[in-house]
């Protein structure tokens, strides 16, 4: 509520629609290096956020597809990864993952990596690029990573069997 009044104080000529922040303006002159974060990415700037979200859910099903339906532990990462990173940051839950040897922990890193690496459009893998990115970049980076593993929690809970105890 104090958001729309803000905005009204500010612009009281235009009442917004939809207070959406991802939605991206129509304007090409606007996309310029000092722009908001929602829109560094041409990728991202052009998706619909209901389309990012399926894509999302594309990428974590072709995920979850790679792995075996009775390996559990990587169904069992899946349901924790969203709390690892919530209480640990980004950064440490990714160098968690790299420095495990086993593969449920280097699948979820790829997996992972991949996505988020994709979407913000770096080339080299997320925990490298987490390392050099200004805090604005990772705040994007973790938002992203939460939104595409509440995908793959719930389809890794749906092939593997993963219940709320284990």
């Amino acid at each position: 509520m104090s958001k729309n009044k803000y905005q009204n104080k500010q612009n009281p000529q235009k009442q917004p629609s939809s207070p959406s922040p991802a939605t991206p303006p129509k304007s090409a002159s606007t996309h310029t290096q000092g722009s908001p974060p929602q829109q560094s990415s041409p990728q991202q700037s052009s998706v619909k956020p209901r389309d990012l979200d399926r894509c999302r859910a594309k990428a974590a099903w072709k995920a979850v597809q790679e792995i075996a339906a009775t390996d559990k532990e990587y169904g069992s990462l899946a349901r924790k990864m969203p709390t690892l990173i919530q209480v640990n940051g980004l950064a440490q839950t990714l160098a968690f993952l790299k420095a495990k040897n086993k593969e449920h922990h280097q699948k979820m890193f790829e997996h992972l990596s991949a996505w988020v690496c994709q979407q913000l459009g770096f080339q080299s893998n997320l925990l490298e690029s987490v390392l050099r990115m200004d805090s604005q970049l990772y705040r994007r980076a973790t938002a992203e990573s939460l939104a595409f593993l509440q995908w793959l929690k719930r389809f890794a809970e749906a092939k593997l069997g993963v219940n709320e105890n284990a």
